[in-house]
């Protein structure tokens, strides 16, 4: 029997989200085309939902992504202009309406948010093989820790970002092009950078005194540097 999930409905929440595919531990299917087609599929969901990503690692057979769940559902006229843009006009949802109330609620829930994600990657990956494939791509309902947040929040900021130093696939987490800081140093803009100027930023000046993005992306360059010569 699955159980159910352990969500915080009444006040803002910080999830640590990860999920791997099925087979084994040998089993590493995504190239760079799966997983510049994950992060793609990640930004377009993340403009329809009001969940908000602050970091992200794909990985060859698996992902993380830390994202921030509002306690507030938007208003009608928010995830009507959301579902809009989402769907580029083709559809609509019209104010008042059953359907507009459902997805209100649908916008700030992380197994929504999720299981949009999965799926989306999922019909994708399935219908890209040289072979067509059906069925599953994940080994289970995708996995999650609630973060507290400010220290909580970093440690498991620095720990997504560092997967793929851990992995063997980059000399340093800024050369790993999958994951949000390797694209924050490499492009010099984090790809959610208004989640992190929103969310992170003020808890990192409040107890860092860190004053800007800048200042942001090279205090977490430090700890990830940090992290991986006390793991050598």
């Amino acid at each position: 029997m699955r159980q159910a999930r352990l969500k915080i409905d009444d006040q803002a929440t910080w999830y640590h989200c990860y999920n791997r595919i099925s087979g084994t531990s040998g089993d590493l299917p995504f190239g760079a085309v799966e997983k510049e087609q994950f992060v793609r599929i990640l930004k377009r969901v993340s403009q329809l939902y009001t969940v908000e990503v602050a970091g992200y690692q794909v990985m060859s057979n698996h992902y993380h992504l830390i994202l921030y769940a509002p306690v507030e559902q938007p208003s009608e006229s928010e995830v009507c202009r959301r579902y809009k843009r989402y769907y580029h006009g083709r559809r609509r949802l019209k104010p008042g309406s059953e359907k507009c109330a459902q997805w209100q609620a649908r916008c700030r829930d992380i197994s929504w948010f999720m299981r949009h994600v999965q799926q989306l990657f999922t019909v994708w990956y399935n219908g890209s093989r040289p072979v067509q494939r059906r069925g599953s791509l994940w080994g289970s309902r995708f996995k999650h820790t609630l973060l507290e947040g400010g220290e909580a929040l970093w440690k498991c900021l620095a720990y997504v970002e560092n997967n793929g130093v851990r992995a063997g696939l980059a000399s340093s987490a800024g050369a790993y092009r999958f994951g949000s800081y390797g694209v924050w140093r490499q492009t010099g803009q984090h790809p959610f950078s208004k989640t992190l100027k929103k969310r992170v930023l003020p808890m990192m000046q409040d107890r860092y005194g860190v004053k800007n993005l800048s200042e942001l992306c090279q205090m977490l360059g430090e700890t990830l540097q940090d992290n991986t010569t006390r793991n050598r």
